[in-house]
């Protein structure tokens, strides 16, 4: 599953708003089932207290009622847990870099281009939602930024396959030339050619192949007339730019004639069935 956390100071304010925002989002677009979503706070001022009622209500003036959450506070294992973590101010930004050891996994970043306030303060709660809205538009257009996918409104299938995928990408898939190399902020690395032969046993269409700069091939899914390349991110943090044009039909003989790459495929594929 995708893990996403929000982050602000009580937790009984904008991050809770966030995650119910987000929930809702998510709901409506049919991926409820590849995210997993919660709040905390970077503080203990709050621990254990609902949500603050004046969000209570902001929140159930846009037709979300079912609020139970209860504050907390971010955690060690939290970090280690959740993929992407977004707070709401640069203050909360330096608390949680303190409490997560500077972020080595990079996983924190403001959930809207500007800062947040604290409606605890101001009042301006209507204002926050439709901040704290955006964001959450936004963040889920981020987290599905592979070349094909159109935002949110990309088939829902590519969707909740990449959604699937995105935690299963790990160093032992990864190719081994590359392994040293492969991070959680960079988990599609060394990831192409056994996903794009894994997204043609779920989705049918075939795996066409660019050959990239470096002199690498770089294999992505062609289904139903639509180039989709779900470890194009890999691609956005390397030199390389991967031409969609000139492009070939890659043979799956070929590559599984390579015993490790096979391997590898057979490995991400019981860890999607699981």
């Amino acid at each position: 599953m995708i893990k996403v956390l929000f982050l602000c100071h009580g937790n009984i304010c904008r991050s809770p708003i966030a995650q119910y925002v987000f929930r809702r989002l998510v709901y409506d677009y049919g991926l409820s089932s590849v995210f997993e979503i919660d709040s905390a706070a970077t503080s203990t001022e709050e621990i254990g207290n609902p949500v603050y009622p004046p969000a209570r209500k902001v929140l159930a003036q846009h037709g979300i009622t079912d609020v139970t959450h209860r504050a907390r506070q971010l955690t060690r294992s939290d970090y280690k847990h959740f993929d992407y973590i977004l707070v709401m101010d640069n203050w909360n930004m330096r608390n949680a870099l303190r409490m997560t050891d500077n972020d080595p996994d990079h996983k924190i970043s403001l959930l809207y281009k500007a800062e947040i306030e604290d409606p605890w303060y101001t009042g301006g709660f209507d204002r926050v939602y439709n901040q704290i809205e955006k964001g959450c538009i936004d963040l889920l257009d981020k987290i599905f930024s592979f070349y094909g996918a159109d935002g949110v409104r990309t088939d829902k299938k590519i969707l909740l396959l990449y959604g699937k995928l995105f935690s299963l990408w790990c160093k032992e898939t990864c190719a081994p030339r590359m392994q040293e190399r492969w991070c959680i902020s960079n988990r599609t690395l060394g990831q192409c050619s056994i996903t794009s032969f894994l997204v043609q046993d779920v989705l049918g269409g075939d795996v066409y192949g660019s050959r990239l700069p470096s002199g690498d091939m770089h294999c992505f899914n062609k289904i139903d007339g639509k180039l989709y390349d779900l470890t194009s991110d890999q691609i956005d943090q390397s030199p390389d730019v991967c031409d969609y044009v000139n492009i070939s039909l890659q043979s799956r003989e070929e590559h599984f004639s390579k015993e490790e790459k096979y391997q590898r495929y057979l490995y991400l594929k019981s860890l999607l069935k699981h």
